[in-house]
């Protein structure tokens, strides 16, 4: 008989009753708990990529979305209509020390970009809310430094612990490299007191974010972006975090 692989459940059951089981659950910063969809950190990657002579399209900053700044540069970088966009405007490859140069202006847009929002998403809050009074513990990862998030920082940091504000946030400073890796979110457990993951649950958009989650042995649930889902093996998919409140 054969046999078939069936998709990530996509109901509210689903990822529900995956977070009712949950010791812990852990935000992705970017696309989750603030800028859903990201807009604005896209909106800052094409203004610092302009000069270059690079403009992604919404498609190619969607596929590319995971941990933000440096990282997403080089990971358009590797987007072949992207790299001869480059060439074409500058008659060569661009070089590390171009993509270095870039990721440091998209650094300084990414601060613009949480200006613009500061708010965390009312969905992720709420759902923040109904795990605390359910009695599990909660953190936000981010890849990016304290300085470029201090408007959000700010926001999140001004609320109680009873109005959505995460147990702990783990920051760019605090975690050796972004996802894949797993280092903030073992660095999220180990600011929680577990000594395994087996009951933890990351919410992400990213396929970067699912794959730490794979590598720090946790379940993923997957937010879609633009309708569509991120890539990976993922416990369950939602469309908004309305879903599993």
């Amino acid at each position: 008989m054969a046999h078939h692989r069936t998709a990530p459940e996509r109901t509210p059951t689903g990822a529900a009753a995956i977070l009712r089981e949950a010791d812990a659950v852990v935000f992705s910063w970017h696309g989750v708990l603030f800028d859903r969809g990201r807009t604005e950190v896209h909106r800052a990657l094409a203004l610092a990529l302009a000069p270059w002579g690079v403009e992604p399209g919404p498609a190619e900053l969607v596929a590319t979305r995971g941990p933000v700044g440096q990282p997403q540069v080089r990971r358009l970088f590797a987007l072949p209509r992207l790299a001869e966009a480059f060439r074409a405007r500058h008659g060569r490859w661009a070089t590390d020390d171009d993509l270095a140069a870039i990721g440091r202006a998209v650094e300084s847009r990414t601060l613009e970009a949480a200006a613009r929002a500061p708010s965390p998403a009312p969905d992720a809050l709420a759902l923040l809310r109904a795990l605390r009074a359910r009695g599990v513990r909660t953190a936000a990862v981010v890849s990016a430094p304290r300085a470029a998030l201090l408007p959000q920082i700010d926001a999140l940091t001004a609320l109680a612990i009873e109005e959505g504000r995460p147990d702990t946030l783990i920051l760019a400073e605090e975690s050796s490299e972004p996802a894949p890796a797993p280092w903030a979110l073992f660095e999220a457990m180990r600011r929680l007191d577990l000594g395994e993951g087996s009951r933890v649950v990351l919410v992400t958009d990213n396929a970067h974010g699912i794959a730490a989650a794979a590598n720090a042995g946790i379940r993923a649930i997957g937010l879609e972006t633009a309708g569509q889902p991120p890539a990976g093996a993922v416990a369950a998919t939602v469309r908004s975090l309305d879903e599993v409140i």
